[in-house]
């Protein structure tokens, strides 16, 4: 039964003419006609006598309650299913650009594919302004390299190390490890907001070590193409280990960072279900493979 027709019929029906019906209807009066006749020939039977008013047959008035008992409960069907339906939880998720994207992207996809009534919103921005955001209630949680003070509110995912990478034919590349001394007048690729450049820096300076800056890149993936053409050696995540690098260990450089789940205080269900479903999280299961976009 087409419930469009059954509105068509309690139109006419309650206000004597197709006229006025059509109006109260929203349509044309001949579409209205149209899908009354519609409806009789579905029926079988003639709803309204014809003529200066819409008067309805014997049949008409029988048919009358029903239909407006079947438009009573559609409506309520209509109400009770949406007030059913689970309203979806949002989730702000923030994080930093220098995590492992392949095994990221796993987690999100992962995430958003076990819970579909979460609806998940992602930004990647430095771990300051993540923070910021935290505190100011923009987001609900971040992914990002952990303050050594933090402890609470946190979910430790894993450390993070680092390695010098160097272009495979490098007087250096047979090495399995560099002092810092070696870095001298070498040219030297960087990310400047990278969170290890602040101890780089530090240990550089310590040692009147100076290497020469010959390129600046805005992500990770960026530095291992430049250590891939050659251009210079940089320092880099240890999961950033491509085929056409080679990498050696720093000892003199022992910073590692944890990078953990952070979120505000007052905790949400959909914060929980991540926070649940990071946990079991393989962060190692693709670490030696070259990505892309951070």
């Amino acid at each position: 039964m087409n419930l469009t027709l059954i509105r068509y019929f309690m139109a006419v029906a309650e206000t004597g003419s197709f006229t006025r019906g059509a109006e109260r209807a929203n349509v044309t009066q001949p579409t209205l006609s149209a899908g009354i006749r519609r409806l009789e020939d579905s029926l079988g039977v003639t709803l309204f006598e014809r003529g200066r008013t819409a008067q309805l047959t014997p049949a008409g008035a029988r048919f009358m309650p029903r239909a407006r008992l079947l438009l009573q409960e559609w409506t309520a069907a209509r109400r009770e299913l949406r007030q059913a339906r689970p309203s979806r939880q949002r989730l702000r998720l923030g994080y930093s650009p220098g995590l492992p994207p392949q095994r990221l992207a796993a987690l999100l996809g992962g995430f958003a594919a076990a819970h579909p009534d979460v609806a998940l919103e992602t930004l990647e921005a430095p771990a300051a302004t993540l923070s910021r955001r935290l505190d100011t209630g923009r987001i609900e949680a971040a992914i990002q390299p952990l303050e050594a003070e933090r402890e609470d509110n946190l979910l430790v995912l894993f450390r993070q190390r680092y390695l010098l990478a160097v272009p495979p034919r490098h007087p250096l590349a047979h090495r399995n490890t560099a002092r810092v001394a070696d870095l001298q007048d070498l040219p030297f690729v960087i990310r400047p907001q990278a969170e290890i450049m602040p101890a780089a820096e530090k240990l550089f300076a310590a040692q009147n070590v100076r290497p020469r800056i010959v390129g600046r890149a805005e992500s990770d993936a960026g530095l291992l193409g430049l250590v891939e053409a050659g251009l210079g050696v940089a320092i880099l995540p240890h999961w950033l280990d491509g085929g056409g690098i080679a990498t050696l260990s720093l000892p003199e450089l022992r910073e590692v960072h944890r990078i953990g789940l952070v979120w505000r205080n007052g905790e949400d269900a959909a914060v929980a279900q991540l926070r649940s479903f990071a946990a079991g999280h393989d962060w190692d299961a693709a670490t030696r493979q070259p990505v892309i976009g951070h």
